[in-house]
């Protein structure tokens, strides 16, 4: 009985797998679709494309926004350690 069980299981998460699999063919036959007969890119693809410019802008940014040679100074000083026995 418990194998049976499993192969139940098993037949219903390949079923599930199957449909998500069949709609997602199904949303991107009609997105190339609409892309053809409307001449306007797919949502997905429009945030995808800007999401890469953006982080192609954001790093030449970050690369160029400091030379490798500076240097940074501070001052180091010691902080007292005060424990709460000590306010008492």
């Amino acid at each position: 009985m418990n194998w049976l069980v499993k192969i139940l299981l098993l037949l219903m998460a390949a079923l599930l797998l199957t449909v998500v699999l069949f709609m997602s063919l199904l949303a991107l036959a009609l997105g190339m679709l609409r892309w053809l007969i409307t001449g306007q890119k797919p949502q997905a693809a429009v945030i995808f494309s800007t999401y890469r410019q953006w982080q192609q802008k954001t790093s030449q940014h970050m690369r160029s926004s400091r030379p490798r040679e500076d240097v940074i100074e501070a001052e180091v000083r010691e902080v007292p350690s005060t424990r709460l026995e000590d306010k008492r």
